[in-house]
């Protein structure tokens, strides 16, 4: 007995009308999806460098090595490293997230962090002397945390938008910089100086880039539905290193 063929389904005019307004609808409201661009870009510095000396732990080699790396200056091929870019909007947002800093081998890992305001930072020390954190803020409360071996970790959260210094009062070369954002639409450059920073609204912006060393450059972005592309050069900034 042979099939008989399949007739197709006649849409009827609610399903004709309905289909396409639930896809639009699924397209606008789920995150990501709807218009969304990305910007990025490379940080360079193509002057002259003079890299800082790494330090020497004297006394405390045994526990911390004996030298440790000075990265407050990090280019490779030109290309500038622990850059922070941010992006400015007000009606940008976003969620909290979780970090941690680590003090390992007499280090602060790592070297520059962001996060958005009202995110957890845990901090641990994995290293087997003593250590003392010590934040330099204005618009938060500033922390001064002493450190044992095989101590809990301690937890810290920051309300307001900030960059805040941290040190540890017992080993003077131990830095790190903490920069609160005002939203979670931002970056750190890599090795080589790259930066992306993904699912931004369609819009006008300005994007901030800041390096401990070489201070602040911005510009005014439009972003669009697809990826813009948008460098920065500290080539004409002349550091200034810190002596600690």
């Amino acid at each position: 007995m042979a099939n008989k063929p399949l007739k197709p389904k006649k849409l009827t005019i609610s399903a004709m009308i309905f289909r396409p307004l639930i896809s639009t609808l699924i397209f606008l409201l789920v995150p990501g999806i709807a218009f969304s661009g990305s910007i990025k870009g490379k940080i360079t510095y193509s002057a002259q460098v003079k890299i800082p000396k790494s330090v020497d732990t004297g006394k405390y080699k045994k526990a911390c090595g004996a030298e440790v790396p000075n990265e407050k200056l990090l280019v490779n091929e030109k290309g500038l490293m622990n850059a922070v870019v941010l992006i400015e909007g007000k009606k940008l947002g976003g969620k909290p997230g979780e970090y941690k800093l680590d003090q390992k081998n007499c280090r602060y890992v790592p070297h520059v962090m962001a996060m958005m305001k009202d995110s957890k930072l845990n901090i641990h020390s994995s290293d087997p002397i003593n250590h003392n954190l010590h934040s330099y803020s204005f618009d938060n409360d500033p922390v001064n945390v002493m450190f044992l071996p095989n101590q809990d970790d301690f937890e810290l959260e920051f309300e307001e938008p900030e960059i805040i210094k941290v040190e540890c009062d017992l080993h003077g070369w131990m830095t790190a910089w903490i920069v609160v954002t005002d939203n979670s639409f931002f970056d750190i450059s890599g090795q080589n100086g790259n930066f992306k920073i993904p699912d931004l609204p369609p819009g006008k912006y300005t994007i901030n880039a800041w390096h401990e060393v070489l201070g602040s450059k911005s510009q005014t972005v439009t972003v669009g539905k697809g990826e813009t592309v948008i460098n920065f050069d500290f080539s004409d900034v002349a550091p200034q290193v810190s002596k600690k």
